[in-house]
């Protein structure tokens, strides 16, 4: 069998809406090529239908200016051998020490650093979230500052389930986590089982998520910010009094119109965290 790759050039506020149409249209092994600023890559079965599947694929792409995302400045593809495609993908994900604490690690790859690190384990590829990107770096840091001991904790668009894990492993009793889509859902399902905290993280279905979980201690959602303000009110909702939330995946110019959302329910900014262009915002209810 052989593989497309797909390379994709586009801004850093694109990154999640374009990885979330790749993986809808099946690809595998979708990453960020860190020697090439601004690269997505992802790879598709070489078959009879790929033409097809790719003018589909690169429309949706293109179709994400209706959301107010710039579409990619250019799409290339190229074949590439089983054997290669079984190897390559992988070559972008090495152990990322982020933060005091935590540590991420692809399966296949041994992490010799401090042994007093929590390690959190992932297999990349299938769903946003392997701590590369800043946006999900800045929720993990957050998280080691704010999760405390038996928290109750909320995971809004969990992605690859990095946040509900990292929740876990840093002390917190019961987690509750969601997705728009079915695979990240199946997704961070097994990526609970993989680093053995299963029993405390529960991926729900977004019917069950929104009528079950309530007086959470902490609610972290690493997404846009148009998502984020549409959905300001149910965080609201869902915290306890004094409960923290935890924002990210918000660009520097959307700022002040997340805060604003935030204010108008009551919530009391406790401080912004920055990566590059983007922001994390910290908020008590």
């Amino acid at each position: 069998m052989s593989w497309m790759e797909i390379n994709i050039r586009l801004v850093n506020e694109s990154l999640e809406a374009a990885t979330a149409i790749l993986l809808d249209a099946g690809c595998q092994g979708v990453a960020e090529d860190s020697s090439k600023p601004k690269t997505l890559i992802a790879f598709m079965e070489d078959t009879p239908e790929f033409d097809a599947k790719f003018q589909e694929l690169s429309g949706k792409l293109s179709e994400i200016s209706q959301f107010g995302l710039e579409p990619p400045t250019s799409i290339t593809t190229h074949r590439v051998n089983e054997a290669d495609w079984a190897n390559e993908w992988k070559k972008y994900f090495k152990p990322m020490e982020i933060g005091e604490t935590l540590v991420i690690k692809p399966s296949w790859e041994d992490y010799d650093g401090e042994r007093t690190r929590i390690i959190l384990e992932l297999d990349p590829g299938q769903a946003f979230g392997t701590g590369g990107h800043a946006t999900t770096r800045l929720c993990l840091i957050a998280l080691e500052d704010y999760i405390h001991p038996g928290d109750k904790v909320a995971d809004v668009g969990t992605g690859s389930g990095i946040l509900s894990i990292a929740a876990a492993k840093l002390g917190a009793g019961e987690v509750h986590a969601t997705d728009i889509d079915s695979l990240p859902r199946r997704v961070a399902r097994e990526n609970a089982e993989l680093n053995g905290v299963a029993d405390r993280v529960t991926v729900h279905e977004m019917e069950e998520f929104d009528s079950l979980v309530s007086n959470c201690d902490l609610v972290v959602a690493n997404i846009i910010a148009d998502t984020i303000i549409e959905l300001m009110p149910s965080f609201h909702t869902r915290l306890k009094e004094d409960g923290i939330l935890i924002t990210s995946g918000i660009v520097e110019e959307r700022l002040n119109d997340v805060q604003c959302a935030a204010e108008k329910l009551g919530f009391h900014l406790l401080e912004i965290r920055e990566e590059d262009i983007w922001r994390a915002l910290i908020h008590k209810k």
